[in-house]
């Protein structure tokens, strides 16, 4: 494989996509809602100003997971389609799988990173002009999580999205994947809680932290800014058992890699064998 090659694919890709509207409407859009929730997030007590870090990560977090993991799966996906010269010309030249697919998830990687990193710095400087950098830690450990789950997602999507062979179900199979990771896993979760004994429940919760990547984010970012406690006993018992939440955070957050590493390898390996 050559990385160089890599590197020039990447490039290439981060042009294309920062060249469209829509990536600057995704970060106009973070921009947005993170002002809208740590502006009025106080509004039913009758209370309308910026409110600290900490309190604006908490506020945030839910949102975050319902929509990066569908900006992400939707953004690689418009990346693999067939339509467009760009991409059909790529696919034609002589480059190996890899190069093609890590090329392409590199470039989206950064043009997600910067359009997420962006979005949140916007309002990031208004709280801090306004209110300080008390709980500045909490913002900076969401931006890192709602990052990273991103990156698994873009990674999932361009997977499914060359195991379709890029034709146009792949919106609609991506679209199932997000229902089933963002929603039905954990109303799965909360279904096993209430049917099994109550350290089956928990066991359930732990393995559910780790088998879907949106589980993974929240439990790792409520355990960075809030603490086990917001967990509940499940959490607490993930800590006990891992020695203190620093090693939780970094198991959960090495899952989350793990989230990006194998689905990359899989398309590289199910590209490799089609006929493009």
């Amino acid at each position: 494989m050559n990385v160089g090659m890599v590197a020039v694919i990447a490039r290439h890709e981060l042009r294309i996509v920062l060249r469209n509207r829509w990536i600057a409407l995704y970060a106009a859009l973070f921009a947005g809602l993170t002002f809208a929730v740590s502006y009025f997030g106080l509004v039913v007590i009758e209370f309308t100003g910026f409110q600290e870090f900490h309190r604006t990560a908490v506020s945030l977090l839910n949102l975050v997971l319902y929509l990066v993991p569908l900006a992400a799966m939707l953004m690689a996906v418009q990346s693999f389609r067939p339509e467009g010269g760009a991409t059909e010309q790529l696919f034609a030249e002589p480059l190996t799988a890899g190069e093609i697919v890590l090329g392409k998830f590199a470039g989206l990687s950064v043009a997600h990173t910067l359009a997420i990193v962006g979005g949140f710095s916007f309002t990031g400087v208004l709280i801090a002009l306004k209110v300080g950098t008390r709980g500045l830690s909490s913002y900076l450990v969401l931006i890192a999580f709602a990052s990273l789950v991103g990156l698994a997602f873009l990674a999932i999507a361009s997977m499914l999205a060359i195991a379709t062979r890029r034709s146009a179900r792949t919106y609609a199979v991506v679209l199932v994947v997000w229902f089933l990771l963002v929603l039905i896993f954990d109303l799965l979760i909360i279904g096993l809680s209430l049917v099994l004994p109550y350290a089956w429940a928990n066991r359930a919760a732990l393995a559910g932290a780790f088998l879907d990547p949106v589980d993974a984010t929240r439990v790792a970012t409520l355990l960075a800014v809030a603490g086990k406690e917001v967990f509940g006993s499940a959490g607490a018992q993930l800590v006990r058992a891992l020695g203190g939440t620093g090693p939780a955070i970094v198991l959960l957050a090495a899952a989350l890699a793990l989230w990006v590493v194998w689905p990359v390898a899989v398309a590289i390996r199910l590209l490799s064998r089609q006929d493009v």
